[in-house]
């Protein structure tokens, strides 16, 4: 099953991709709540309580809910599995509609005012690497992929001017801001708006089920299961039984 949102829906939005943690509710063209926090790695200590204030400041309840959007990726592994946990979490008891908000295109949305050419967005992966995807006339070029620094800076050098970057892959890794065909854009853009979040999650396609979340890569443990299984006594292989799509 899916619904659309309608004048008067109320839909709360997560965002955990990144160290920003984002909450917002309200109706299609209505913000009612907006709140941010800065907490790299900490999401699970932050998200209970702000989707509580949400509801509060509105004097609503769960019950009241239209639908439930979360980011659904890329980006942190530990924060994408929060966040969606927590819509699951409090979609299931209600019968709550959930849907599933791509991030990077999201970025790119809320950027196309500034750009007059193609715009690429870049999100940092850690460990050298980014995710990246290209847009053109609010079209993707392309799905989402994952690359080392080295791979998405020879892919954009490329690619024709006038280019447009943004994302915290492009503030995290210097090189990328030197390309000669490209601008960046400012890093207010990295960052969802609440006003755009909204609006995507009221744009949301909902169903029933839950999105799958768009992880891209392993987890940091399955990087380096070999060293944490070593660290607690268990076999490797004995560790990787326990992860049945390890590769």
């Amino acid at each position: 099953m899916t619904s659309s949102a309608i004048s008067g829906s109320l839909f709360l939005a997560l965002n955990c991709a990144e160290e920003r943690l984002q909450v917002v509710l309200g109706t299609p063209g209505n913000l009612l709540f907006s709140e941010e926090i800065l907490c790299p790695g900490q999401s699970i200590r932050h998200l209970p309580t702000a989707m509580e204030r949400a509801l509060a400041v509105r004097g609503a309840t769960a019950r009241d809910l239209a639908g439930i959007a979360c980011v659904r990726g890329p980006g942190s592994f530990t924060g994408l599995r929060i966040a969606h946990a927590a819509m699951y979490g409090l979609s299931r008891p209600f019968g709550i509609p959930m849907a599933g908000l791509a991030y990077l295109e999201l970025l790119a949305t809320q950027a196309a005012d500034f750009a007059t050419g193609e715009t690429w967005v870049l999100t940092y992966a850690r460990k050298g690497q980014v995710y990246m995807q290209g847009f053109s006339n609010g079209l993707p070029l392309g799905p989402v992929r994952p690359a080392r620094v080295s791979q998405a800076q020879a892919l954009l050098a490329d690619r024709p001017a006038p280019l447009f970057l943004l994302g915290s892959g492009v503030r995290k890794n210097p090189e990328l801001p030197g390309l000669a065909n490209a601008s960046v854009l400012p890093p207010a853009l990295d960052t969802p708006t609440p006003t755009a979040l909204l609006t995507a999650a009221c744009a949301a396609s909902y169903a029933d089920s839950p999105p799958p979340p768009l992880y891209l890569r392993k987890s940091d443990a399955e990087d380096n299961l070999d060293a944490i299984a070593q660290s607690r006594g268990i076999p490797s292989d004995e560790a990787r039984r326990h992860i049945p799509d390890f590769e």
